[in-house]
């Protein structure tokens, strides 16, 4: 039986070069500094903090290192 392991995820509140917002997991090593993130709740999966994300910036996607599958 396989358990879900949510996980707290953050956006971050600046920019990549093309203008994208990334989210990261509470756990990734390039999570921004507090100051520079905002936080978007609890998640079972990348998929739903994205769309959580997208509320917030439309133009946001998951991060390369700890979200790999969005």
């Amino acid at each position: 039986m396989n358990e879900i392991k949510s996980s707290n995820y953050y956006v971050d509140k600046n920019t990549t070069d093309n203008e994208d917002h990334i989210v990261h997991r509470e756990d990734c090593k390039e999570i921004p500094s507090p100051a520079k993130r905002e936080y978007l709740g609890n998640f079972d999966c990348c998929e739903d903090a994205i769309e959580k994300a997208k509320q917030i910036f439309l133009q946001s996607i998951g991060c390369v290192y700890c979200s790999k599958k969005c």
